[in-house]
């Protein structure tokens, strides 16, 4: 039988001591060994490989929870483009609005007659004004939408408020311009060289009521019409020399006389401002100058009272105008 011999020293003196092994014994001896080294080793990779997998699970949830997170990020923020985008025609839908309102006022100031009523409440503040707080925190969705709400039912009611008042606007701007107001001479020294009412007649020298006003300026000066109307008659009539009649609204009629002369012609609508002949001197006159009368009814009434605003506007006209190019003056 093969046998090991081994030897191994201990101790201070160093002795020797020969210690016989059978070969069997050291082979069963080395798998006992090899057998316990390879179960630590299993152990070690199985514990490891068990540790490496549960901190994958753990990973792989974590991740699932940021691409949620992500997901839900990415959804509301599309949410939130799309609210913006609503908002964004709204707000055009109201600033068009409002610059319908600036429009409407801007008209109702420059009114000759609204004007005045306004300018006296343009610098008043309102009792229960109060300045708009503005916080400084993030604004949500919500509360714009809330106050986005809010804005157009107040412009809504504005809106028909102001309708109400362009309508009120253009009727009366029609039912003026229907009437005589307009100053009839284009010419920035136009002045009134004779009144309604009795004066001394330049031909006899002799008390004579006046049934009209004159109007002096150069020779050929523009004459325009003093409103809206349909022309009745345009040529020369004894007395008055070449005269234009307008018929406006209301029953009223305008007679422009002593013409050099007309620019329109029978059954011709015109509107206030529109050149209807040149001033001159035909018929009974003693120079160039525009006689200018009203009736009302069948019956000769002061003109002056209905056109005397429109005298200083046209002066402006003339200043403005240093040839004349075109036909209508407003």
């Amino acid at each position: 039988m093969h046998q090991l011999h081994l030897s191994a020293s201990w101790g201070d003196m160093g002795a020797t001591k020969m210690v016989t092994l059978p070969v069997w014994r050291l082979a069963a001896y080395s798998a006992v060994f090899c057998i316990f080294i390879g179960s630590a080793t299993t152990y070690f990779f199985a514990t490891s490989l068990n540790s490496f997998t549960s901190d994958s699970v753990e990973v792989k949830q974590q991740l699932n929870g940021v691409r949620s997170s992500l997901l839900m990020a990415e959804e509301e923020l599309s949410f939130k483009d799309q609210k913006i985008k609503v908002f964004a025609q709204e707000l055009g839908v109201l600033q068009a609005k409002l610059n319908h309102f600036e429009e409407i006022s801007e008209r109702l100031f420059e009114d000759e007659h609204f004007g005045q009523y306004l300018a006296e409440f343009e610098n008043l503040t309102p009792s229960n004004s109060a300045e708009i707080q503005v916080e400084e925190r993030p604004v949500s969705i919500f509360s714009m939408v809330t106050q986005l709400a809010s804005a157009k039912r107040r412009a809504e009611k504005l809106d028909g408020l102001m309708a109400t008042t362009e309508d009120l606007l253009l009727e009366t701007q029609l039912d003026r311009n229907l009437k005589p107001h307009h100053w009839p001479v284009i010419h920035r020294r136009s002045y009134v060289s004779s009144h309604y009412g009795w004066r001394t007649d330049p031909f006899s020298k002799k008390k004579h009521w006046h049934s009209g006003m004159d109007v002096a300026a150069a020779y050929n000066a523009p004459v325009v019409s003093s409103a809206d109307g349909v022309i009745v008659f345009a040529g020369y009539r004894f007395g008055y020399g070449i005269m234009v009649e307008i018929l406006h609204g209301e029953n009223m009629v305008t007679r422009y006389a002593h013409l050099n002369k007309a620019t329109v012609h029978t059954n011709q609508r015109v509107q206030a401002g529109e050149l209807i002949g040149m001033m001159g001197s035909t018929g009974r006159a003693t120079g160039p100058h525009l006689h200018f009368e009203l009736l009302v009814g069948g019956h000769k009434v002061n003109p002056y009272p209905f056109i005397k605003n429109g005298r200083k506007s046209a002066r402006l006209l003339a200043l403005e105008s240093t040839k004349y190019k075109t036909n209508h003056f407003k």
